[in-house]
């Protein structure tokens, strides 16, 4: 049978902890609390979870030192399924107090960072948030259980059909922003023909336009159309750490859609802004923790070249 269950490391599930007196202490030493039947919106309630039964949850990390800062949270994405296992493999995860939970029920699991690198050494790839003397609070909601996988893949069927209805309705609505934004700022903007808008500043060499079967070769910095904060630059080395210029090789879809189409009105020695929407961007998709899903982009872009691409020499 295609497999249906998303995987989770130790590190991805990894629960969070902070002392305290109205928490109780796992066996590897977790501290989690259980809130009965306090699920809103949960398929079924007070079904007990046992080894191998498929559970239907969601799930947010934390830093509690960082403010409750989140680090990863699914409540707004496509549920997660995974079969129970009771072995020690759990260990340090939230699945190992899965079996004391029913459907309908939410838990809070809490554990030292410091307690992780005891664990599994401290070159084990932890994000950067995740430092010695933090802690990470999980927090997981038990939507149902499964007690056969046929039943736990026509649920997995229908949750995506669902979430992809859900995508499409915000995906359109991103667009409407940004076609609201264009209009109300003015721009003469050129749109593409998917729907990405383009301003030029300065129109460079037009003779060598960055077409298909072009490279082009830039200097550029992305921004978040709806709050204007940088997540990418290869001209500001304070936001991402880097200058050396980009080269893209257009009409071979190496880029996203909106960069793609938004480069070609540009000619060598161009300068100018390409607006892109979410659809022609990342999509429904988080780009780690600097681009949520549905934003529309904004790049500020300066061609330096523009040259025969590789395929198209031969």
């Amino acid at each position: 049978m295609k497999r249906l269950f998303f995987a989770f490391s130790a590190v991805a599930i990894l629960g969070l902890a902070a002392c305290n007196v109205n928490y109780k202490t796992t066996p590897s030493g977790m501290k989690y609390k259980i809130l009965t039947g306090k699920v809103v919106g949960a398929d079924t309630t007070g079904v007990q979870v046992a080894a191998g039964d498929i559970v239907k949850f969601k799930f947010k990390f934390s830093i509690p030192e960082l403010g409750d800062t989140v680090w990863r949270d699914s409540y707004d994405k496509m549920p997660q399924y995974t079969k129970v296992d009771t072995s020690a493999r759990t260990k340090m995860t939230f699945l190992e107090i899965f079996p004391q939970l029913k459907s309908g029920d939410s838990a809070e699991v809490i554990i030292s960072v410091d307690s992780i690198i005891k664990q599994g050494g401290p070159n084990q790839g932890l994000p950067p948030i995740m430092t010695k003397g933090r802690h990470v609070k999980a927090t997981v909601s038990i939507l149902n259980v499964f007690k056969d996988e046929a039943a736990a893949q026509a649920d997995v069927t229908k949750e995506r059909t669902k979430q992809q209805e859900i995508s499409q309705v915000k995906l359109k609505q991103a667009t409407a922003d940004l076609d609201k934004y264009i209009k109300d700022k003015g721009l003469k903007a050129v749109k593409t023909k998917s729907g990405a808008y383009v301003v030029i500043d300065q129109p460079g060499d037009i003779s060598k336009k960055a077409d298909s079967g072009m490279t082009a070769t830039i200097k550029y910095t992305g921004s978040l159309l709806s709050n204007g904060k940088a997540f990418d630059s290869n001209i500001d080395s304070t936001i991402a750490g880097h200058t050396e210029p980009l080269p893209i090789a257009v009409g071979e879809h190496r880029s996203i859609v909106g960069m793609d189409e938004g480069l070609r009105l540009f000619g060598k020695g161009a300068k100018g802004t390409i607006y892109i929407p979410a659809e022609l961007g990342y999509g429904d998709r988080d780009q780690g923790e600097k681009i949520p899903a549905f934003s529309n982009l904004k790049f500020d872009i300066q061609v330096l070249d523009v040259t025969p691409s590789d395929s198209a020499k031969k």
